[in-house]
């Protein structure tokens, strides 16, 4: 969700200009909200539905619904979201209509113009066309669900709806499929990381870029390519062939054990899938029961299913695999016609259409796209390029997810009625993007894990093998196809007995199809491995032990470093002393997580931003196989240590202390100098951020959720640190958690990190924050009588009938 959190950070730098009136109108505000806050009992009369349906809320607010139908279901479904998250709704589907400016005015219109650019609605609502009947069905009983309740409930809309006076459309089929696009785009990204391959090929020289990122090579693909030939080709001056990904670390983690591993005999399997975390959550946590059948999981507001979860039968969970399925195609324009581009046959004229963009107080905007046989020209960012492309040339997006043939709903509507591991697999034929590292388990025994999507075939010949932008014109860098169903990774029921992945290379270096060169780093993996053969026989409560995990396996090898230099100051002896007494564990109520964390972030600036010059604060990824090998005395890596702007020589000893006594004087100046009062889960809070809200002085108080929280980013209980003002809160997390028994399903246990309502003024807004953050959970039952026991209301939703 990072392009959505940025594009919501543009609208609110110019929302903060009213601060000053909104902070005046807090008490007001607060008033707005507690009107806004729905019935959870009661009866309703609405359009739409065939037969009645229950909506039982247990004690945390979570909607239990009891349908005879699978659209009946839906629609209720729709109902629960539009009372919790109808802000949160409106918010993401116009983002990916392009229409955030008709709320916000003219500060969101370049998030806009990229997205109308791309055409996400315009595929979504095409996409509706190669969807079964069943899951149109459930796509127009779920919207008829949500225009339902907006329409009858006699509740006002929530806050924000009334602080932007805005008043939202009704729900349409096609906005839930773009909700699968937005979660496409928070998952993709790799076409950028090209752009900024390109740029640091201009400061750096091919051993260096090898040395700088010596991740995993590109599967089944040379390690450098033909540099000369690439020269002659592309006018390039240095050029690499297997540069991993430049972009910010995605995560999550999951893991399955078949019966072996148990204390049941029967699998169990964990997910906790990480992303930017929002309040509310993107996840909702919900039951649907339809006769004999059930579901239950976590939804995402928008979508009439279940998204990650368990039925009676099977249970499922994803993490992202990061793969290849972007290009930047370099168009040449026809100097004597500028409505042309080169093709392999010769000037074709680009394809364009008109986005009219709608501006609120401002002036509207025609925005012409142009397209070529690649995709859509991203003259939207032209700017982005201007150091990459030459005069005459523009860039054009290819990627797998700009398809008017989407089926990925539709795969995540089989995924809830599969009932064995094959079933499931069967079903993930239909999952074109994002492509996910997907493990699965039945209540018969059998565990698996497929990795599912449209992931492209290039050829041998290709220019850069998609690691650059390359010719748009040259047919040798045409996709050849995508990668057979048959040939995606996939293992079912291992003889070892377990499955993990944690965003980590998840294929043999044989394997013969590229999928990525931009896999996490094995920590996470290798802790969850360990973890799992440490103890000979699992249950729930040894899983969700694992899910809390704080032990850090790369601070284990990297604080020996810092503790063996010569102290400058006595507060950096006392800090060492701190270090060699930690067992690496990052918990709240310590202060050496702190430590370590400062002296690490100064190390990957004082390592690289003298070669890196400008481009330093664009490499977000962090190089901790770089820094093991400086460190270790690679010779290679070494030579990074020597701070070029200085005429002395640094070795790796004097860059270790001197940023050690950098970060320490980072911390001097945020918390004070007294190490006694420093503590982890202060400085490295959860801030689960309200957009557009959350960013606004004298409101974010009000909407923001936070709690002290434990981890970093190289735990299994993930926490990626920030930057700016607060640079270890934890900004990146596991917003949902799930451990599924297999034995007994309803002795499941979930999470998500904040609470169910999207309305601050609700007793359910932040219900969960504090035990998510202590690594609690709750049960995941479909027991009616379990659920009735501790409910807090039942809304009984009738047919009405004019």
């Amino acid at each position: 969700m990072t392009m959505t959190i940025k594009i919501l950070r543009w609208t609110a730098i110019t929302l903060a200009t009213l601060a000053v009136v909104i902070g005046l109108l807090v008490l007001q505000l607060l008033g707005l909200a507690e009107r806004a806050v729905p019935d959870y009992a009661g009866t309703m009369d609405l359009p739409g539905l065939s037969a009645p349906v229950e909506v039982i809320r247990d004690a945390h607010a979570v909607p239990h619904i009891f349908a005879e139908s699978d659209p009946d279901a839906a629609f209720a479904l729709g109902v629960s979201h539009a009372q919790d998250r109808l802000w949160q709704m409106e918010l993401f589907r116009r983002v990916v209509q392009g229409r955030l400016s008709e709320v916000f005015g003219s500060a969101a219109l370049p998030a806009d113009r990229i997205i109308r650019t791309l055409d996400f609605y315009g595929h979504s609502k095409r996409s509706l066309a190669v969807l079964s009947p069943e899951l149109r069905a459930a796509l127009d009983a779920y919207a008829a669900g949500v225009n339902a309740y907006m329409s009858e409930s006699t509740r006002p809309y929530p806050p924000e709806f009334q602080v932007l006076m805005h008043t939202p459309e009704p729900w349409q089929p096609a906005d839930s499929v773009g909700m699968v696009k937005l979660l496409a785009a928070g998952l993709s990204g790799n076409a950028f990381s090209e752009v900024l391959r390109t740029r640091l090929m201009d400061v750096l020289d091919e051993e260096d870029l090898k040395t700088f990122d010596p991740a995993y090579p590109v599967d089944s693909k040379p390690a450098v390519r033909d540099l000369a030939s690439l020269y002659r080709t592309l006018g390039l001056e240095r050029i690499i062939a297997a540069i991993p990904d430049t972009g910010p670390p995605g995560a999550s983690n999951n893991w399955v054990v078949d019966g072996k591993w148990t204390k049941s005999q029967k699998p169990l399997l964990a997910n906790d899938p990480h992303l930017g975390m929002l309040a509310p959550s993107i996840w909702y946590a919900a039951h649907l029961n339809v006769g004999d059948s059930n579901v239950i999981g976590v939804t995402i507001p928008g979508i009439p299913s279940v998204v990650l979860g368990r039925n009676n039968h099977i249970g499922w969970g994803f993490t992202n695999t990061g793969p290849d399925t972007q290009d930047m195609a370099i168009e040449e324009v026809n100097p004597e016609n500028p409505d042309q581009y080169r093709t392999p046959d010769g000037w074709a004229d680009f394809v364009t259409r008109e986005e009219e963009i709608v501006v609120r107080l401002g002036s509207d905007e025609t925005l012409v796209v142009r397209e070529t046989r690649n995709g859509p020209v991203l003259d939207a960012i032209a700017e982005t390029f201007e150091d990459v492309v030459a005069d005459g040339q523009v860039v054009a997006l290819k990627w797998t997810a700009l398809t008017s043939e989407d089926t990925t709903i539709e795969a995540g509507f089989r995924y809830t009625k599969a009932r064995t591991v094959a079933e499931f697999d069967e079903a993930t034929r239909l999952q074109v993007s994002p492509m996910q590292s997907m493990v699965v388990a039945d209540v018969d025994g059998n565990i698996g894990m497929i990795a599912p999507a449209a992931v492209p075939v290039r050829s041998d010949a290709h220019e850069t093998g998609g690691l650059l932008p390359a010719s748009g014109a040259n047919p040798a860098n045409d996709w050849l196809g995508m990668i057979p169903h048959e040939g995606l990774p996939r293992v079912i029921n291992p003889s070892h007995g377990y499955i993990a992945t944690a965003n980590n290379k998840i294929i043999a270096d044989d394997f013969p199809y590229y999928i990525s060169s931009s896999w996490d780093g094995p920590y996470r993996a290798n802790r969850i491995e360990d973890m799992i053969e440490a103890t000979r026989l699992h249950d729930v409560a040894s899983f969700e032990a694992m899910l809390a995990d704080n032990k850090s396996e790369l601070a284990e090898l990297l604080v020996p470093y810092f503790t063996s230099v010569e102290p400058e100051t006595d507060q950096m002896a006392a800090a060492q002393s701190l270090l060699r007494d930690w067992d690496a564990t990052m918990e709240k109520e310590l202060a050496q997580p702190l430590i370590f964390h400062a002296a690490l972030k100064q190390l990957h600036t004082k390592l690289y931003a003298d070669e890196l010059g400008d481009l330093a604060d664009s490499v977000t990824r962090r190089r901790e196989t770089f820094l093991l090998n400086a460190l270790s005395g690679d010779e290679a890596a070494a030579r990074w240590c020597d701070d070029t702007s200085t005429a002395e020589t640094e070795h790796c000893t004097d860059v270790v202390r001197t940023s050690l006594a950098a970060g320490l004087e980072v911390l001097n100046d945020l918390y004070g100098s007294d190490m006694s009062t420093w503590t982890w889960g202060v400085a490295h809070p959860v801030v689960n951020n309200h957009l557009p809200m959350g960013f606004i002085p004298g409101v974010r108080n009000i909407f923001n959720i936070e709690r002290p929280s434990a981890g970093g980013p190289y735990t299994v209980n993930r926490g990626q640190t920030g930057s700016g003002a607060r640079p270890f809160a934890n900004v990146h997390a596991a917003g949902y958690r799930a451990v599924f028994d297999f034995d007994d399903m309803n002795n499941s246990v979930y999470i998500i990190s904040t609470g169910q309502s999207g309305n601050p003024a609700s007793d359910y807004y932040d219900t969960f924050a504090t035990l998510w953050a202590d690594g609690g959970h709750i049960r995941m039952t479909t027991d009616r009588a379990e659920i009735e026991a501790g409910s807090i209301g039942t809304m009984t939703l009738r047919p009405a009938h004019n």
